[in-house]
């Protein structure tokens, strides 16, 4: 089983289940549960925002297990015991913690699983930060549920999500350099190669592929494959090899 090659920025209508996928664990290894088996984790000190947000995603999914924190240390507890999590829904700002906190520990110690940020701030430059620090996506708490699904499947599908208020014109994203092993995956994919035929072609596992893509997406600022590819060609052809 390879983990999932599909990207795009398809957002699930409302009411809408979300898509199959197949599930990695945080901790590399494959899942054997069958396709429809998919566990979140919303981790918000807010009661009201956490409950109603995991009944929703249990609703739209069926088979959708959602567990609930409502700290860090809660979190990290879920964590351990649960290597089957596939996304973090982690809000900015947790009591007690700086805003990225919170994401720059469970990126250390699980650097494999996605982490979706949600919160009310707009702040571009805070967001930016963590982007450039790992997170999968920045997700408005004011987005409506066809939006929150889009980006779940997105993340899910090894995307990044971007919120409008970083796509808007006159947004000034600053353009960080590709490592040496990101430039060859990134490579590989502009000539249209899969995760399994990045790694075949590489020699690395296919969840490094795909971690290496996530990071790549964050960098390039895009959301999936396609527009990777299209922004990767000029970013390639600046470097030299």
């Amino acid at each position: 089983m390879s983990p999932p090659e599909r990207g795009g920025a398809a957002v699930a209508e409302p009411g809408a289940s979300l898509p199959d996928f197949e599930i990695w664990r945080h901790d590399g290894a494959a899942m054997t549960a069958p396709l429809h088996a998919l566990h979140l984790l919303i981790v918000d000190d807010h009661p009201v925002v956490r409950v109603g947000m995991a009944q929703l995603l249990r609703t739209q999914r069926e088979g959708c297990e959602v567990s609930e924190a409502d700290s860090l240390p809660a979190a990290q507890a879920v964590l351990a015991r649960r290597p089957d999590v596939a996304l973090v829904v982690l809000d900015v700002h947790l009591p007690g913690l700086a805003p990225l906190q919170a994401l720059r520990q469970l990126r250390a110690e699980w650097p494999l699983l996605p982490v979706l940020l949600m919160s009310a701030d707009t702040d571009p430059q805070l967001a930016m930060r963590a982007l450039d620090e790992g997170a999968a996506g920045w997700l408005p708490k004011s987005a409506d549920v066809r939006v929150l699904l889009g980006a779940l499947e997105l993340v899910l599908a090894g995307g990044c999500y971007l919120p409008p208020f970083l796509l808007q014109r006159g947004t000034a994203l600053p353009e960080e350099a590709l490592t040496q092993r990101q430039a060859e995956v990134l490579a590989e994919l502009v000539k249209g190669l899969s995760n399994k035929e990045i790694a075949r072609q590489l020699g690395m596992s296919e969840p490094t592929v795909k971690g290496h893509l996530v990071t790549i997406f964050r960098l390039l600022r895009v959301r999936n494959r396609a527009e990777a590819a299209l922004a990767g060609q000029a970013r390639l052809a600046s470097m030299r090899f």
